[in-house]
């Protein structure tokens, strides 16, 4: 504690600049000023914000009835008429317009300007535009508002700035009419040698302003403006300047043209400054045939004009000297430079290149060569681009100021943009600029400049060291060696900017931005009473001092990248007489903001801003009772990677097997008959018939599931529940058991003891066919039941005699009650055969061949006998047995599973029957029982899973709930990865159902949080979503349901589908698999992953059961359950929107600058809003502070919005792509809902207009993004329109390749969702509206964004670990784990990446997603490096090229 006290009374606490920009926002709204500032530090934010707050003002007055008023940004240079109006039109939400000299013959009437007043808010033009209106009276002095001077040095003399004020605002008379407000923005107010104090006191008078600046610098020392470290590039003093052989050709030809002085006067003095190579290689770059041309037209214009009368063959000689100079040009040779070589280059350009090798690293750094001749920058940026010079990593460009008629080459504006935006990206690394690079036109950070021309102003060294912005950045000036001169001339600079800074320092306080710091004990001494707080346990005192040191050092200890700093913003505002201040924290923080208590000084302000800051975070418990921060490093307990990962949690839980509707036993008096029927009966091959199974309780209704047969033949079942209860009698039982046994033994041999009280269920023979519509029965059961069937069972032996049955062998069922295995269907009678007659090759042998031996003939005789040796020994061949031709019946274990194949065995034989039994069930009962281990087991399947929802009071559909409750393989919950012990026949499993409702999961509790906990912020709602959502609650939960019992973790076993309970006297029992993987012990090992998967594979079920009504309410009903929460007990939809209590400052009058942003969003976007000032929250920065309008910024209904967007994105991708598994669905969803492509959005839009920040630079990127994403769609419309496809038809992929938007845009899109959605009362059909209409035209071909999901790091990884490695072995493996001491909502899933069995990276994340996400980033950084043999060395890989080919990509990763 101690430790604090001396550093708040010792060291000042230095504040982020945002402090300064906010003083002179107020101050600007008060009264004139001339912002002074360096280079870089918010000036174009200033005017932003004073620009915005002037016509919401000007709204106010025209509401009030008053005359409208327009504001003027004024600049000096066309150029930045459009960079000025790109980067308001980006980021105001009022109308825009821009005018410059090229237009200036429209701008000569009073209409147009009556037009523009009328349409525009905000006009940017030059200021001899606006002059030269003032002059006409189009626009007077009393109809602008507010006058922007960009670089306002200028004013001075007859500059239009200067006439401007002086003819036409000075002439008002204060009193009686509305001056405008004046804002003067420049780096330095003096741009010569005079005297500060003077030019200063000339500026002030002239603009009727007031300086305003910053007298200590260091008030940016923790910010991201810096400033750059200086040092001296040393050439030699070059020789005289001389004329080379290519000159004096030249000149012989064209030296009297005067078109050409000015370029021979440049090559001449050219062999001093850059060398004999670069005087001859301007003519080659300057007379190109096309300059040729242009240069004989100029020769024509100017022989024309001329005063004298000249003969026409004089002009033909003129322009055929300039032709022969071309030719002169094209045919010399000039070699290639050499970089020591003093012949080719000079000193100076030695140096420069010298310097660019030593300093600029091209893969990290940026730089701006600053020259004071365009031809200067053509001839270097050309140089560098020579191939003898190995500078090939120096991506060279040039920045010039536009061309004119003089002969100078320039570049257009366009020209200048794509050079600025090819820096920004990357694409060149070192521009050589003129003074247009200096001045107004914003060039993106560098952190390298060399002055390769000195400067010849301290305000051309001010702003020209103000392009160095970034980080340990550097300033160099090239002098000649020994030429005091050069140096006096920077020293003069440098004295000049002290001088300057001692000036700032004499101004009066109300003149400089002290920032909230200032003499803060004087003030403080001047309070009459402020608050304090001691700690009961500890005696830990927090003071208002005390505060500011304290929260500085809770700042410091929030997580944050590496190279970054955070510290407390303060935005103070005058509320009368009295301060007010907001402090704001990082995104990071717990609780982002706090409005301290008014008080008659800023700096009190602050300290009570941070005082009650202080107050929350103890409340909250981010501070502990000695005031310090909570937020300390902690390392997971489980510290050893490998160990943490070895092995995912598992556990072996309870598995039911049978469903509780058997468990009803005894004499029934009435059963309730279902149906057994196919839908494609044909595919039996054979005639069959339904059956029925009758149960003592009704069944569900369940979905539709397919056999297959084989050889493409397939068919569904379906099983058709009779509403009405079949009274029985003690005969009828009798009757349905004697059928049920008699299936059980014959068709599948096992011999159950008759004990009708305890079994399951009974089958029973119908009358009608597979195409009768049995759902049309609703009374008489009894009239479909084939009574006659059961009657001839019941009255017949077990086996029919052969003897008996003359005339009736053909379509029988054949048993053979010695070996169950052998089966067969009777064809008829073969007198031509005997028994000793050799039987057909080809035959699936018997369990007899077995036990007889090998020796016994391979007749029809010993084939149908499977007795024992012993016992066949007894048996004497009899000849007299007639020979029936059978077909073979195989055995086929699994008609569920559709990869499952019959045996290829020859079906075809011949029996005789000394053995064998002809059963007494008919034939077309057989076929139809041979189905019923699988029918039987779908079914109980279904019972089990509509029980479990049955106990959780879910209605949901039956086919639905299968697919959520079944993990058909260990590791399901894994999508993609390698699946380990499939479990074939099972039907879908719950994966995509997990994708649906986790999603909605996600939505669901976000609801409600935002609507029962409307003081929270952010970071708690993450936190407190975190308790609901996480697989540890739903696990937990899940078990107190025991849902883990009734999940269906194994497939079909034709062991375990019999009724359970009956005595067995003849067949196997379910004893050879007792014990293994749990199948005869109704045990199953479950990953504790896959438990809450399956919670929220249910939750997914219950939106799609009531999807087609649009209802909710089932899945939100699903969610209660599963989270168990006091934060969500809703039951129905309307729950939500009940619980939510409209704030006050919602629903509170909204002002006219409000109501006007409702209009414009109505306009655009077809909404109303009920609620202006909801909607003016979803557009608030988080940097802007609650203290200007009292509305809280937009994170909290970002968090809502961002819920809503993710749900809406997967329902369509869902709902669109049936079949797609759920890593493509993942990968594609992110394309839907990345910042990308919402950046697009958000400026397809318009809503980045609306957008309130206070962040350096933000307007700025906003501006530029705004340009590359128009751009980057112009493009695709106009490729449409060449391809015969109309403009319309363009590629809605166009924004991918654009470069990221500022996060704030994103941001704001969700956040306007999120208002929508609260506005319309939850309305989720307007958010469902929305994505209609804006989103999906963009997603209606999704495989589009096949390449942009192939870019997520877990796919990039799989591809470069399997493709340009060739390594086959290896994973990424994640496991949740505990953080000792951690906030909730923190670190929790530890992801490791194993290549060839040891961990090689780790990361952790909030949830296994982003774990893998940061894990695949953190390798590929090093894998990136790597050649393959360096790979392969490393990490032991012996991996082949073929190993790798032929595993999948995607075999061991996945991206969810």
């Amino acid at each position: 504690m101690y430790w604090l006290v001396r550093e708040a009374e010792s060291e000042k606490i230095i504040s982020s600049p945002r402090e300064y920009q906010t003083e002179l926002f107020e101050r600007a709204k008060q009264k004139n000023i001339i912002a002074v500032l360096d280079t870089g530090t918010g000036k174009t934010l200033i005017a932003a914000l004073l620009l915005r707050h002037t016509v919401e003002q000007e709204l106010e007055d025209r509401s009030a009835g008053k005359s409208p008023r327009v504001s003027f940004f004024l600049v000096d240079k066309v150029a930045l008429v459009h960079q000025q109006y790109e980067v308001l039109k980006a980021n105001l939400d009022h109308p825009v317009q821009r005018l410059h000299g090229d237009l200036r013959t429209a701008t000569l009437t009073r209409e147009f300007w009556q037009q523009r007043v009328e349409e525009s808010m905000v006009i940017v033009c030059t200021a001899e535009i606006l002059l030269l209106c003032l002059h006409h009276s189009f626009v007077k002095m009393e109809c602008i508002n507010l006058l922007i001077f960009d670089e306002a040095h200028h004013t001075k003399k007859n500059h239009p700035y200067a006439r401007i004020i002086k003819d036409f605002y000075a002439s008002l008379e204060e009193d009686e009419q509305r001056r405008p407000r004046i804002l003067g923005m420049t780096a330095s107010p003096v741009d010569a040698k005079t005297d500060v104090t003077s030019a200063a006191a000339k500026l002030e008078g002239l603009l009727h302003s007031e300086i305003a600046t910053v007298g200590d610098v260091s008030v940016f020392a923790k910010a991201s403006i810096n400033r750059p470290i200086e040092g001296f590039i040393e050439y030699s003093m070059p020789p005289q300047p001389f004329e080379t052989p290519l000159w004096q050709k030249l000149h012989k030809l064209v030296g009297h043209n005067d078109v050409f002085r000015r370029l021979f006067a440049y090559s001449r003095s050219c062999t001093a400054e850059m060398g004999r190579w670069c005087a001859d290689r301007v003519w080659q770059l300057c007379l190109t045939e096309q300059e040729s041309q242009k240069l004989e037209a100029k020769t024509e214009r100017n022989f024309t004009s001329s005063k004298v009368q000249l003969q026409i063959a004089a002009l033909d000689a003129e322009k055929m000297a300039v032709q022969e100079a071309y030719k002169t040009v094209a045919n010399h040779s000039l070699p290639s430079p050499e970089y020591n070589n003093p012949f080719h280059l000079s000193s100076k350009v030695q140096a420069l290149l010298s310097a660019l090798r030593e300093h600029l690293n091209p893969a990290k750094d940026k730089c701006i060569v600053f020259v004071e001749q365009r031809l200067t920058a053509m001839l270097l940026t050309d140089l560098l681009k020579q191939q003898s010079l190995d500078l090939s990593e120096i991506k060279a460009g040039m920045l010039l100021g536009a061309g004119s008629d003089s002969g100078d080459m320039g570049m257009t504006l366009k020209e200048q943009f794509v050079t600025m935006h090819q820096f920004r990206n990357g694409d060149l690394n070192c521009i050589f600029a003129t003074s247009v690079g200096e001045e107004g036109i914003d060039i993106p950070d560098c952190n390298m400049i060399i002055r390769f021309d000195l400067c010849k102003t301290m305000i051309q060294y001010i702003q020209s060291r103000g392009r160095a912005r970034r980080k340990d950045s550097k300033f160099f000036h090239m002098v000649e060696f020994t030429n005091h001169s050069h140096l006096q001339s920077i020293f003069d600079n440098e004295d000049s900017e002290a001088r300057l800074r001692k000036f700032y320092n004499t101004l009066s306080e109300d003149r400089l931005l002290t920032g909230n710091d200032y003499n803060i004990d004087y003030f403080l001494s001047q309070e009459k009473s402020y608050r304090t707080y001691t700690v009961p346990s500890t005696g830990a005192k927090l003071t208002y001092k005390i505060s500011l040191a304290i929260l500085a050092n809770f700042v410091s200890t929030l997580p944050r990248p590496l190279d970054v700093t955070y510290t407390p913003d303060y935005v103070v505002r005058n509320v009368g007489r009295e301060f007010e201040c907001e402090v704001l924290l990082p995104d990071t923080s717990p609780i982002r903001s706090a409005i301290g208590r008014r008080a008659m000084s800023k700096q009190v302000a602050k300290c009570a801003a941070a005082f009650e800051m202080c107050l929350q975070l103890k409340k909250k418990k981010h501070l502990d009772d000695y005031l310090q921060s909570t937020f300390t490093k902690k390392l997971p307990s489980m510290r050893n990677a490998h160990l943490a990962i070895s092995s995912k949690k598992r556990a072996e839980y309870s598995m039911r097997t049978k469903p509780e509707i058997w468990n009803s036993r005894g004499i029934p008096e009435r059963l309730f008959v279902t149906v057994l029927k196919m839908t494609s009966p044909d595919a039996l091959e054979r005639p069959s018939r339904p059956l029925a199974i009758l149960t003592r309780h009704p069944l569900p209704q369940i979905a539709k599931f397919p056999l297959f047969f084989g050889h493409q033949r397939t068919s569904d079942v379906e099983c058709v529940p009779l509403p009405c209860a079949l009274e029985t009698t003690l005969e009828d039982i009798e009757q349905f058991n004697q059928f049920t046994l008699r299936i059980f033994d014959d068709v599948f041999s096992k011999e159950y003891r008759s004990e009708p009280e305890k079994m399951p269920y009974f089958l029973a023979p119908l009358m009608h066919t597979h195409h009768f519509d049995f759902s049309s029965i609703t009374s008489d059961t009894r009239t479909i039941i084939d009574w006659e069937c059961l009657t001839m069972l019941q009255n017949t032996a077990k086996y029919l005699e052969l003897e008996t049955q003359p005339g009736r062998i053909e379509k029988r069922f054949v048993v053979d009650p010695h070996d169950g295995s052998r089966k067969f269907y009777t064809v008829g009678l073969r007198q031509d055969l005997k028994p000793t007659d050799p039987e057909l090759p080809g035959l699936p042998k018997k369990n007899g061949v077995r036990r007889a031996g090998r020796e016994a003939p391979k007749d029809i005789w010993n084939f149908s006998i499977s007795l024992w040796s012993k016992a066949r020994s007894r048996l004497t061949v009899r000849h007299d047995l007639p020979v029936i031709e059978a077909e073979y019946i195989p055995l086929r274990r699994n008609l569920l599973d559709e990869l499952d194949k019959p045996e290829d065995v020859q079906r075809k034989c011949y029996l005789i029957f000394e053995t064998l039994k002809l059963s007494a069930l008919p034939i077309d009962i057989v076929v139809m029982a041979y189905n019923l281990s699988a029918i039987i087991y779908r079914l109980e399947t279904n019972v089990i899973v509509l029980e479990a929802c049955e106990s959780l009071s879910l209605s949901i559909r039956p086919d639905l709930a299968l697919e959520a409750m079944t993990k058909d393989s260990d590791n399901t919950e894994e999508h993609s990865e390698e699946q380990i012990n499939v479990q074939r026949g099972m039907g879908k499993n719950y994966e995509r159902l997990e994708f649906l409702g986790d999603s909605f999961l996600k939505m669901s509790t976000t609801i409600a949080l935002f609507a029962q906990i409307p003081d929270s912020n952010e970071f708690q709602y993450h936190v407190d979503r975190m308790l609901l959502i996480c697989n540890k609650n739903l696990f937990n939960n899940a078990l107190d349901l025991k849902l883990e019992e009734s999940i269906r973790s194994k497939g079909f076993n034709r062991r375990i589908w019999y009724p359970e309970g009956l005595e067995l006297l003849r067949g196997k029992q379910n004893t050879s698999i007792m014990g293994r993987k749990g199948l005869g012990r109704g045990v199953h090992t479950i990953a504790d992953k896959s438990i809450a998967d399956v919670c929220e594979a249910l939750i997914g079920a219950s939106y799609l059961t009531t999807y087609e009504q649009r209802d909710f309410d089932l899945a939100i009903q699903a969610v209660t359950k599963f989270v168990n929460h006091k934060n969500h007990q809703m039951t129905k939809y309307e729950d939500y929107y009940a619980a939510y209590q409209v704030p006050e400052w919602q629903s509170a009058e909204p002002t006219a600058v409000q109501r006007e942003v409702a209009r414009q969003i109505e306009e655009k976007l077809g909404y109303k809003f009920t609620y202006p000032r909801l909607l003016r929250s979803a557009f608030m920065h988080p940097s802007y502070g609650s203290i200007y309008e009292r509305i809280p910024n937009y994170q909290r209904l970002e968090f809502l919005g961002d819920s809503l967007l993710d749900m809406v994105c997967v329902d369509f991708l869902f709902q669109r792509y049936p079949s797609a598994d759920p890593q493509w669905l993942t990968e594609h969803k992110m394309a839907m809902v990345s910042n990308q492509f919402l950046g697009c959005l958000c400026v397809s839009l318009g809503l980045q207009t609306h957008m309130l920040s206070m962040t350096v630079g933000l307007q700025r990127e906003i501006a530029e993004y705004v340009a590359a994403i128009d751009e980057a769609r112009k493009a695709a419309e106009e490729e449409a329109e060449s391809a015969n496809l109309g403009r319309a038809s363009y590629a809605r992929n166009f924004w991918v390749e654009v470069q990221k938007p500022p996060k704030a845009l994103p941001d704001i899109v969700e956040s306007y969702i999120g208002a929508l959605f609260v506005d319309s009362k939850f309305d989720y059909g307007q958010v469902q509206r929305f994505f209609d209409v804006y989103m999906r035209p963009y997603f209606e071909d999704m495989h589009i964004y096949d390449t942009f999901a192939n870019r997520h790091p877990v796919t990039f990884l799989a591809n470069m670990l399997q493709l340009h490695f060739h390594c086959a072995d290896w994973r990424l493996m994640i496991q949740e784990i505990a953080v000792e001491g951690a906030p909730l909502g923190h670190a929790q899933v530890l992801c490791g990446v194993m290549i060839h069995g040891q961990v090689r990276e780790h990361a952790t994340a909030s949830n296994g997603r982003y774990a893998k996400i940061v894990a695949a980033k953190k390798i590929m950084g090093a894998l990136q490096l790597m050649s393959v043999e360096e790979y392969k060395a490393k990490y032991g890989c012996k991996c082949s090229p073929e190993e790798a080919q032929a595993s999948d990509p995607l075999a061991h990763a996945t991206a969810v």
